[in-house]
């Protein structure tokens, strides 16, 4: 007779393969579990930790907590079932300028002005933010702090997400707070390294709906770290865009 080690990792082999996106943790134990009423539990969680740690070749981990079968990469599926692909918004990046720029100076407070830029209005080849803002101190606020410069990246192109990353970098050079705002239609798996990344370099990163300017539902995946610039670059940038700020 087999041991139960062995019976739970053919068990959990059989459906990962069965599952072209991939399984998670609760999902190997709920399907060990369903499989195996007899089994003592402890015994069942016991060998989904020893089969996690001593995967088949033919099983891959390619994020954390997921586990698909053979290619690195799952399958990410739609609502219908089919296979994910890439999206491009029907509505154009500088439809959500002014929303995002409102968003971050009403709804989350971290602006006490922003502003819509886009184009190429700093004029060099690090490219141009598509919102600009400011936070200041307010007359009322009893300690003073130093004024801040944000700028955001926003996408509606799923497929320029390295792209977008890259740019939203190259703004720490000049902004003390820097956000990368990408669809929530994007592949997840793109999401999630995309917030790994963030994380890593004290971007900021949002989601948003990319098929609704008028309400886009922003939502905070990872909030932008505070860092100091080179002031040499954000007295530059201020400079070239002082019209848009009104300064």
């Amino acid at each position: 007779m087999s041991t139960i080690r062995k019976r739970v990792a053919d068990i959990l082999t059989d459906a990962i393969k069965a599952s072209p996106s991939g399984m998670r943790w609760a999902e190997l134990h709920r399907t060990a579990e369903r499989a195996l009423p007899a089994e003592n539990q402890n015994s069942i969680h016991g060998s989904i930790h020893y089969f996690a740690s001593h995967l088949p070749d033919e099983i891959s981990k390619p994020e954390r907590g997921l586990y698909v079968y053979g290619a690195e990469t799952p399958t990410e599926l739609n609502s219908l079932g089919e296979p994910a692909v890439a999206s491009i918004s029907r509505l154009k990046e500088h439809d959500f300028y002014q929303p995002f720029a409102d968003w971050l100076k009403d709804e989350v407070e971290e602006a006490t002005v922003a502003v819509p830029l886009g184009g190429n209005c700093l004029g060099t080849k690090w490219g141009t933010p598509d919102v600009i803002a400011l936070f200041q101190p307010r007359r009322t606020d009893p300690i003073k702090f130093s004024e801040e410069v944000i700028a955001a990246e926003i996408k509606t192109d799923t497929n320029q997400l390295i792209v977008a990353f890259g740019q939203a970098c190259a703004y720490k050079l000049f902004a003390h707070r820097v956000y990368l705002v990408v669809p929530c239609t994007a592949p997840k798996a793109d999401l999630q390294r995309l917030d790994a990344l963030a994380g890593v370099v004290g971007i900021g990163l949002v989601k948003f709906n990319p098929d609704d300017a008028a309400n886009p539902e922003f939502d905070v995946m990872a909030r932008a770290a505070k860092h100091e610039p080179d002031y040499f670059y954000t007295n530059q940038a201020i400079t070239k865009c002082a019209e848009a700020l009104r300064l």
